[in-house]
């Protein structure tokens, strides 16, 4: 079966979250920060002046902007322009294009306590459940052949949840003709069993 882990939390030990807040973020610095000119690649000084606008990877965004070294500009798939885009038919969306873990990466940026938190978090769930039935409705009618082509456009949560609904379709199916292995008496049971016999005979 395969894993659901999430991490949202975030999960210092997960590949994937890694991976995902890796994503380069325009950044502004709002304090001049010493040594760290060389972030800046138009500017010679060594040191960073206020104002400077530099890329940052997202892992870097949290704790700079809680102590309120930057500002940041939100990913642009979760911006306004977008959710209107999800809202109007999130099916047809290539959610893989616009980032392989849209929905973690979205959850992080929810979590910052931005003016849009809510928003993007509302855009979050009512994509998810929108799409959801079509994911374990192509899950469970599908070939294995077509399994590539169908999840092409789905973010890595949809592709976790679309290969649990093919393995619990598979299983079920198995258990309607009978194929899936049979209940055995637990062991401990059958001990307890015999042992009862063998009071009810002496």
């Amino acid at each position: 079966m395969p894993k659901l882990i999430f991490s949202y939390s975030p999960n210092y030990f997960s590949i994937e979250d890694i991976v995902l807040q890796d994503v380069r973020v325009s950044c502004k610095f709002e304090v001049s920060v010493p040594k760290l000119g060389m972030l800046d690649q138009s500017a010679d000084d060594q040191d960073l002046k206020q104002g400077s606008k530099v890329e940052l990877p997202f892992w870097m965004v949290p704790t700079l902007h809680a102590k309120k070294v930057i500002t940041f500009e939100i990913p642009r798939h979760y911006k306004v322009n977008y959710r209107q885009i999800l809202q109007a038919d999130s099916i047809v969306v290539d959610l893989h294009k616009w980032g392989p873990y849209f929905y973690d990466l979205g959850n992080h940026v929810a979590n910052l306590e931005l003016k849009d938190s809510l928003d993007i978090k509302k855009s979050l769930v009512q994509t998810l459940l929108n799409r959801l039935r079509h994911i374990m409705d192509m899950s469970q009618h599908s070939t294995h052949h077509e399994t590539v082509h169908l999840i092409a456009n789905l973010d890595e949560l949809e592709r976790k949840l679309f290969a649990v609904g093919q393995l619990s379709y598979r299983s079920y199916k198995e258990w309607v003709r009978r194929e899936s292995s049979k209940i055995n008496t637990a062991a401990l049971v059958a001990s307890h069993r015999k042992r009862k016999f063998a009071e009810v005979t002496v």
